[in-house]
């Protein structure tokens, strides 16, 4: 049938009318928030790793980042745990938040087994499907004898996998009796075979089993940004010496990144050094280190995390236990678009000190069962009491509490002290660079039941940079002797 033109008008008036309400309709509903659906896993939150100064950022949170996990053993004595099975494993039993790829390089730089790459490749795509990092480790201690197969490893995986956000490249896991200069060298040879294809976080190995990073701090590479340093440690074998050494690494500007660490002794066997590992666990949360725990195997030694028949050993029952510590404070189940409520306790302290330290205290702190406010456990230390004396518990850590409003904590002392005219208590927190000091009211508290601080955080300045939480305990002009303390539930909402 014809149209008229007065019919044609008619029809065309209303299909723009539609369209018209249409936009207009989509305007007003409020749209689903990009990050809503983006933070169902770490890489999802964080995105690609990139160094800034002596740090480690999220490139979408643009803030200091930290994730922990667990290394592959050598692929070519480990094959049958390369795969898919097991990277679900790590994920969904130990809840790891990075997996180490060591692909086993013999002593003339040539790969054990070429076959290997292809587990490589099992392990980095679980890795992505997941949602979580891996180092893709070029697992050698004479990785400067054949700089060649090294390159044309590293270009293959770069091509393949450098656009990912999930991909980190390890390209010298430990020089032995090598040089800085030899290992430089080396890596401003091979970086650029990786940058033809990816600008993802290239991490280097350091001289002496990758422990000497404060020679690479003196001489770092310049060539290539998006580079960190290697650093690795065994609880049992290594201590304070080599904390200082990474310490003037870090004062001199440059990442680290603790690729391999491991309980035990620095022959990957022996007992658990808990003292030990907890005092290396503390340091690397304060200062915000990345680490891959050592290692995914079933090797008769103190290392391997699995027995021969699949179960855990005491090793991988005590990374267990690290990781599921964690992981409900983890900065990315935290925020609100991730699904977490407006209200999220932190800390919780139930089986360890969640990374907590403490000032002017005489012992502790730790994880004790005594006393609650919340679940089993508790953080405790003692202290040592004098006239207006001053005493912290404290996790000095960088955060954003950016559109967070309020911090509390429940705080006690014990029965057995000489408190005078009572106990007082504050929650604090320093921001910013200058490590500004911010503080809620002073309560005074007591021995027979929790007493809850609160502290409003709307108007600090640098909500974005936090530094550091905790509270203070204040004692009275007349207070002496040896008590202790205790902080429960600190809870952001």
């Amino acid at each position: 049938m014809k149209m008229s033109f007065n019919s044609f008008t008619k029809s065309l008036t209303m299909i723009l009318l539609f369209s018209l309400l249409t936009l207009l309709f989509q305007a007003v509903i409020p749209a689903t928030p990009a990050s809503a659906a983006a933070c169902a896993n770490p890489v999802s939150y964080f995105g690609e790793m990139k160094a800034s100064g002596n740090k480690i950022n999220g490139s979408k949170t643009n803030r200091p980042m930290m994730v922990k996990g667990a290394s592959f053993f050598w692929s070519n004595w480990s094959g049958p745990f390369w795969n898919t099975t097991t990277v679900n494993r790590m994920v969904d039993e130990f809840q790891v938040e990075i997996v180490r790829a060591a692909y086993g390089v013999d002593p003339s730089g040539n790969p054990y087994n070429t076959a290997d790459e292809s587990k490589v490749r099992d392990v980095v795509n679980a890795a992505i499907a997941k949602g979580i990092y891996v180092i893709i480790d070029w697992h050698s201690h004479d990785a400067h004898n054949n700089v060649n197969a090294a390159k044309s490893f590293f270009s293959r995986m770069a091509q393949e996998y450098g656009s990912y956000d999930n991909v980190i490249f390890e390209i010298y896991n430990e020089p032995t009796q090598v040089s800085w200069g030899t290992i430089k060298s080396y890596a401003e040879q091979v970086i650029p075979a990786i940058r033809q294809h990816s600008d993802n976080l290239i991490v280097v190995g350091t001289p002496f089993w990758s422990q000497s990073v404060d020679q690479a701090a003196n001489d770092p590479i310049t060539s290539s940004g998006n580079i960190a340093y290697t650093l690795h440690f065994y609880a049992g074998s290594h201590f304070q010496s080599l904390r200082d050494k990474a310490n003037y690494a870090m004062s001199k500007g440059i990442p680290l990144f603790v690729t391999e660490m491991g309980f035990v002794n620095a022959d990957g066997d022996g007992g658990i050094n808990y003292d030990s590992t907890n005092q290396w666990l503390d340091w690397m949360n304060q200062n915000n280190l990345s680490w891959a725990n050592w290692a995914i195997n079933d090797k008769t030694e103190g290392a391997s995390i699995f027995n021969t028949n699949g179960s855990l050993t005491a090793g991988g029952n005590y990374l267990k236990s690290i990781l599921a510590g964690h992981a409900p404070y983890a900065e990315w189940r935290q925020n609100a678009a991730c699904g977490g409520s407006s209200a999220n306790t932190l800390y919780d302290f139930e089986g360890s000190t969640q990374g907590w330290t403490g000032s002017n205290i005489s012992d502790g702190p730790w994880s004790v069962n005594e006393w609650s406010s919340k679940g089993s456990n508790s953080l405790k230390a003692d202290i040592i009491m004098s006239a207006n004396s001053q005493h912290y518990l404290l996790l000095s850590q960088s955060r954003n509490l950016s559109g967070k409003t309020t911090l509390s904590a429940t705080v006690k002392h014990a029965s057995w002290d000489s408190a005078g005219d009572g106990l007082h208590a504050k929650i604090y927190a320093k921001t910013g660079s200058g490590w500004a000091w911010y503080a809620g009211k002073a309560v005074k508290i007591n021995s027979s039941g929790g007493t809850t601080l609160s502290f409003n955080l709307t108007s600090i300045p640098n909500l974005d940079d936090v530094r550091e939480i905790g509270v203070q305990f204040l004692a009275s002009e007349n207070s002496s002797g040896k008590s202790a303390v205790y902080v429960d539930n600190v809870t952001l909402q």
